[in-house]
């Protein structure tokens, strides 16, 4: 029993090590091209918190992280792969590749491979802690408020200080009339809503059928 359970606390430390090399690459670029303030990107944040989580075998932090990628590195990919099919990015996500330099492509790859990696470490144990979707929410909070109160409005990190035009045919132009802390206020309840619930719903529905006991209720979280 001790040579299986070897192996799988290797491949998953090693998984952390490639995720931790990639974060730290990402660091290295960003600072070569004067932007460190990109990291504070909640791509580049749940980037590591999946590195930590696989480095300590966190199920909690690794579910964490895909509560956060889930439906937004999904939208990513299905753009990306639109955009280079027809030429359009009909969500505007990723068509800044377009014009990106071989290092920030090589940076953005985990926008590819982070979520595909994370489900297949969830459908591995098909745990889902009651806690993700709470540490999720207010992480967002944190990096958005850090964003707020670090950087600038040219900077808008995180749409920190307003939606961008090229997304605003969503219809979340309308958070743009509100008064910053509302604006604030707003942004985390769509990004809630449209990110990170529907993201708890499916992980915790396909945890629960597989029976396992950490696939509490949601209702018993909040």
């Amino acid at each position: 029993m001790s040579k299986p359970n070897k192996a799988i606390f290797d491949s998953t430390q090693l998984l952390g090590v490639l995720l931790a090399a990639h974060f730290l690459f990402a660091c290295m670029v960003k600072i070569m091209h004067g932007t460190p303030w990109q990291l504070l990107w909640f791509c580049h944040i749940s980037l590591a918190l999946a590195a930590v989580g696989f480095l300590t075998r966190s199920e909690l932090l690794k579910t964490t992280a895909l509560t956060n990628v889930f439906v937004l590195h999904s939208l990513w990919i299905l753009d990306f792969a639109m955009g280079y099919i027809t030429g359009t990015f009909p969500f505007a996500f990723s068509a800044y590749v377009r014009d990106a330099d071989i290092w920030s492509w090589l940076v953005s790859l985990h926008h590819l491979y982070l979520l595909p990696l994370l489900l297949w470490s969830f459908l591995r144990e098909r745990d889902y802690p009651r806690e993700a979707w709470l540490i999720s929410a207010t992480l967002f909070v944190l990096v958005m408020l850090a964003s707020r109160s670090l950087l600038s409005p040219v900077q808008n990190v995180n749409y920190a200080y307003f939606i961008p035009d090229s997304l605003q045919f969503y219809g979340a132009s309308a958070l743009n009339h509100l008064p910053g802390e509302l604006y604030l206020l707003g942004l985390h309840g769509v990004v809630n809503l449209v990110a990170f619930f529907p993201a708890a719903i499916t992980l915790h529905a396909v945890a629960r059928r597989s029976g396992r006991p950490g696939a509490a209720p949601l209702a018993h979280t909040a």
